[in-house]
């Protein structure tokens, strides 16, 4: 394997379970296929990731680096016995990033290329304070990990929204009239919340038009992946294909999926037996491992959808059968923020509707049914349709095609 140095850091909502267990075997993973990886222990909360590879814990660890009692990550990194996998362990204080852009941000970084290795796995807690959305934040590649359970993907959700929040509060800091807009709209117990990221531009965007695309560039950076964790029955999938529907619409949020680690492979109650990557007696929890590791480094995975997909009615749509999806963009134009959407919708007929809208009011909406169609363009997929639909709506918002006035 080509290495490459990145940082991968694992987070999402509270009450996750076995969420050690899927990073410390994705690490194992990646130091068996010839890579050298670091793995950090960020969760003062967890069973310490210490605990599947050793009995003893070190006496030194993370809060020690970032308390500045230990000069380097090097110092308080050890070796797990898995060839080319070192550990930072936790340590035993309260683990705080004050400042994650001065001057904590510009040393962490440092140390983190100065370390000979190719891939750091940073294993936050679950949930979403501050000190934890600033971790994920300074990762190549942030991963969400989902359980099935619905409460799970609403944790995503927080997690995903408040690291939004947070990231916009940042960069703003120093624009008093920004950051004041920001934290008064972004309060859920204020007097008047947004709901959405396209509702928190279109505010930016009153006091400050240079504002509103500086938010949207630097979202549109950050694409989280999702992994689901502890799956099960088919219509589990449906948990990463919600989170990223939401994430989506209601915070402008691309995201990725990279695979799932199904329940009962390989997830033992005793730690060490945990690490079935090492084993080798979990041949499908092993392959779901690499797979994923496969998705991080390479090609992204579409979110699974259930099995209730969406079959056309139309001339040559019985062999259309296709996943449920949707686009939203948000498209700056004469002072103010412009959102796209376009959804394909199920049913007996299935629709492609593309609605353009600014503060509660829609300006343009179109609808397509899949059986209207002609054949050579059904032959070409929904989704093809769907995208083009998509991009000349935004296209005639650029050329002034479509009134915004009165």
């Amino acid at each position: 394997m080509s290495e490459q140095k990145v940082i991968w850091s694992f987070g999402g909502g509270k009450g996750l379970i076995e969420k050690g267990v899927a990073v410390a075997n994705i690490a194992c993973g990646l130091a068996l296929s010839g890579a050298r990886v670091l793995l950090v222990d960020a969760d003062p909360l967890g069973t310490g990731m210490h605990t599947f590879f050793s009995d003893e814990k070190p006496s030194y660890g993370f809060d020690d680096f970032l308390s500045g009692s230990v000069a380097s990550l090097a110092d308080v990194s050890w070796e797990t016995g898995v060839d080319g996998l070192r550990l930072v362990s936790v340590g035993t204080g309260f683990l705080r990033l004050a400042d994650p852009d001065f001057p904590m941000r510009k040393r962490l970084l440092k140390e983190v290329w100065d370390l000979d290795v190719g891939y750091i796995l940073v294993n936050l807690g679950s949930g979403a304070s501050g000190d934890i959305l600033d971790f994920f934040s300074l990762s190549d590649e942030g991963i969400i990990l989902l359980s099935p359970e619905p409460v799970s993907v609403q944790g995503g959700f927080d997690f995903l929204r408040g690291f939004v929040y947070r990231r916009l509060a940042i960069i703003f800091s120093d624009d008093l009239a920004v950051s004041a807009l920001i934290s008064e709209a972004t309060d859920a117990r204020g007097h008047n919340p947004v709901k959405t990221f396209s509702d928190l531009c279109e505010r930016i965007a009153s006091v400050d038009r240079d504002g509103a695309q500086k938010a949207i560039s630097e979202i549109k950076r950050f694409a989280p992946q999702l992994l689901l964790n502890m799956g099960g029955a088919q219509e589990d999938v449906g948990a990463p294909s919600a989170l990223a529907s939401v994430s989506k619409r209601f915070l402008g949020l691309d995201t990725g999926f990279i695979g799932t680690i199904h329940s009962g492979t390989g997830v033992g109650s005793a730690g060490r037996a945990r690490l079935f990557m090492l084993d080798g007696g979990e041949a499908d929890a092993s392959k779901e491992i690499e797979d994923i590791i496969s998705s991080l480094i390479g090609e992204r995975q579409e979110a699974p959808v259930p099995v209730q997909s969406i079959v056309g009615s139309g001339p040559g749509a019985q062999a259309q059968v296709q996943e449920v999806f949707g686009f939203n963009d948000n498209v700056y134009h004469e002072d103010s923020v412009m959102h796209v959407q376009t959804e394909v919708q199920g049913g007996e007929d299935p629709s492609i509707e593309t609605i353009i809208y600014h503060g509660g009011r829609i300006f343009f909406s179109k609808k397509t049914l899949w059986s209207s169609l002609a054949p050579e363009v059904v032959s070409a997929g929904i989704k093809d349709f769907a995208t083009r639909q998509h991009r000349v709506a935004i296209a005639a918002i650029k050329l002034n095609k479509i009134s915004f006035k009165g």
